[in-house]
């Protein structure tokens, strides 16, 4: 048996670029496969925030309904009102209690909701700003923004 030689393997140039290409390749996936995976997160928990709204909204339309004062109702839900700002609260402590608003990774940015009357339907759209962070050469930088967008709506069933 002969016994081991340390000789060095050659290694072509172009070999090593591919591998390191591929490298970037691979990172650059799973990078983006993450930034999907906390959007459907944010998304999810915007949802969340929705559907607790909806509930309190839909029992402050039937009680406006049943005392016969829907337009104001409407009025005080589409204007700058001390209610609205009270639901705009209530709604990001609810997307607060699902996801973070600001970590190393990510940030959440201008949380809105807007209202819209028609009739007797009530539409409400909820929109934010994620902004994604990446660690490049030890530094943190923006690197994907997303703009997201739920909405949800229900018609007064009942009262005059």
């Amino acid at each position: 048996m002969k016994p081991l030689q340390n000789k060095r393997g050659e290694v072509p140039i172009a070999s090593a670029i591919a591998i390191v290409l591929f490298a970037m390749v691979i990172a650059m996936a799973l990078y983006i496969a993450y930034v999907y995976a906390q959007t459907t997160a944010v998304r999810n928990a915007m949802n969340k925030g929705l559907s607790n709204l909806a509930v309190t909204i839909s029992e402050d339309t039937y009680a406006a309904l049943r005392e016969s004062d829907f337009e104001a109702y409407a009025e005080k839900l589409t204007g700058s009102s001390a209610y609205r700002r009270e639901l705009e609260d209530k709604y990001r402590q609810d997307v607060l209690g699902a996801v973070e608003l600001d970590s190393d990774k990510y940030r959440i940015d201008n949380i809105r909701l807007d209202f819209e009357v028609n009739g007797k339907k009530i539409t409400y759209t909820c929109t934010c700003d994620v902004v994604f962070y990446a660690a490049v050469f030890g530094n943190t930088v923006p690197a994907a923004a997303n703009s997201l967008s739920v909405s949800g709506a229900h018609t007064a069933k009942y009262g005059r």
